[in-house]
Formats: C-alpha cells, structure tokens, sequence
C-alpha cells in the first residue's frame, strides 16, 4: 500500500486522502475552505469528507501547511461473468442490499465478486460488459463502465 503526502491546501473536490488513526479506510474530499491567516497563527483548512466504500463522512480542520498522506490506487480492467440482483425491502427501515457483480480480471484472470456502487445502475450489468475496478491494499472497488 503505497501512499505520497501531500499539503491540506493543495487538496481538491473529489481528491481521495487517508486520515490518521483510521487504518486503511480511504475518504473522497467534499468540499474545501481555507481561512486566511490571522495576525498571530495558521491559515486553518477545513476538509468535508465521506467514506469512499461507506458513504459515511464528517469535517476536520487542519493547519494550512499539514501533510495528509494520499494512497496511490491501482487500475484494472475486469469484465462481468454474472450478477446477483439487489434486494430492496417494502420496509423503509430496512436498507436494501445492492447488486453483486462476479467479475474476472482482463489480464490475470483472477475471479472475485464486488457490490454495484449505487451510482451504477443495475440494468446497465450484463455478462460480458467490461468495468473499471480500482484497488488500494486489499480493497476493491467499483469505479465506472468502461465505454464500449
């Protein structure tokens, strides 16, 4: 798991960024606000986040010349074998459980299963339709259908 640091006031909308003492969970910038600097401290950061896998999220604050670490991600392409429909409840209370999707990687062949992110619409997963996976450390994930 490779990661490169990186000064809070160069992070972006959209940017993924690790936060310290939450081991390898990998957070999405929301938003970003920098305050200007007072007479007698920092400029301040404020980061807005969600979980990338989770969709959980919070804000912190940082000093402006902070270093957060950035995971590199890896790229692979994998094409779909077979998907196991979602389940939604008539309960509201219940949360419905997304789509598995079996998929094999292009170059090694390897087959593992993934849940369809809910920005991917279910109907748009046949066999055969190639994705693009991205990976950091033992995590995968869905990022997009890759265009024909």
């Amino acid at each position: 798991m490779t990661t490169s640091s990186v000064i809070v006031t160069r992070l972006k909308k959209g940017d993924l960024f690790l936060l310290e003492g939450q081991g390898d969970e990998i957070f999405r910038v929301k938003g970003v606000s920098v305050s200007a600097p007072g007479k007698h401290g920092h400029a301040k950061v404020r980061i807005s986040y969600e979980n990338l896998l989770t969709g959980s999220g919070g804000e912190i604050t940082y000093s402006g010349h902070k270093e957060v670490e950035k995971p590199v991600i890896e790229k692979e392409r994998a094409q779909v074998i077979s998907i196991t429909p979602g389940v939604k409840s008539p309960d509201p209370k219940i949360p419905p459980k997304p789509a598995i999707v079996q998929l094999m990687n292009l170059e090694t062949y390897e087959t593992y299963e993934l849940p369809v992110p809910p920005e991917i619409p279910e109907d748009s997963l046949t066999a055969g339709v190639e994705l693009e996976v991205r990976s950091y450390g033992s995590k995968k994930w869905i990022e997009r259908i890759v265009p024909a």
